[in-house]
């Protein structure tokens, strides 16, 4: 019982850890204006709404300023006046505002998420220290297992997404959202004028880009699990 409550303990433990880098990396993405303004640049549409591209930059950083907690609203500067003024309507500040709730979140799992893992594996540790060889044993075992489901969702997601992105896409806003002012207006409102589907699946590819190294990360653990439990194997059978 004891031995399946650490099994337990420690995949919880790597689950935690994997999301907080994922949530690390997708925080760090979202607020990103260079990225954000390269995608602009390539898919956004806003020459009925009288909005140039040559002004691309101002809105990516107005936006990466606001989801970052730098500016308490999206505000841009007016060409003709100079004057900053909200850079969206009443409706899409308010979706602004869910979103950078999102984003805040994924901040607070990544350090909430890191400090409990590096707590709770250090103490995991002191009061493993007669045998160290079982602890990295458990730790490895478990975290892989975390790696092996996460992989799973994401192989799932990957389907989905390649299969019917549009499906993925509406089901992720219904999810995160609890109302409906995600639903906006590509010919009157310029927030989804700037960020239609195709720049969402372009984001989402340069997100992806940007977790390999994470999915790398788990794929290493996966192996050296597996070489520990061949080699548990091998000294069990001698």
């Amino acid at each position: 019982m004891q031995s399946m409550m650490k099994r337990i303990l420690y995949f919880f433990l790597g689950l935690i850890a994997f999301l907080s880098l994922l949530c690390s990396i997708a925080a760090s993405c979202v607020t990103n204006e260079n990225l954000m303004e390269q995608g602009f640049l390539s898919y956004s549409q806003t020459a009925h709404l009288n909005v140039s591209p040559t002004r691309y930059e101002d809105y990516a950083k107005a936006i990466c300023d606001y989801l970052d907690g730098k500016t308490p609203v999206t505000q841009i500067a007016n060409p003709e006046t100079g004057e900053t003024e909200p850079a969206f309507s009443d409706k899409e500040n308010l979706h602004m505002a869910d979103v950078k709730g999102i984003v805040s979140l994924l901040k607070i799992v990544r350090w909430a998420g890191g400090g409990i893992v590096i707590g709770a594996l250090l103490v995991l540790y002191l009061k493993s220290k007669d045998n160290k060889a079982q602890f990295l044993s458990d730790a490895v075992r478990g975290f892989a297992l975390s790696a092996l489901f996460l992989l799973l969702i994401a192989t799932v997601l990957a389907i989905w997404s390649t299969v019917n992105f549009d499906g993925l896409f509406v089901t992720f806003h219904k999810l995160s959202f609890s109302n409906d002012l995600w639903i906006l207006n590509p010919n009157t409102d310029l927030l989804v004028a700037l960020m239609p589907l195709p720049f969402f699946i372009w984001y989402a590819g340069e997100m992806l880009k940007s977790m390999l190294p994470v999915l790398g990360m788990m794929l290493l653990v996966i192996i050296a699990w597996l070489k520990i439990w061949k080699t548990q194997k091998e000294t069990e059978t001698k």
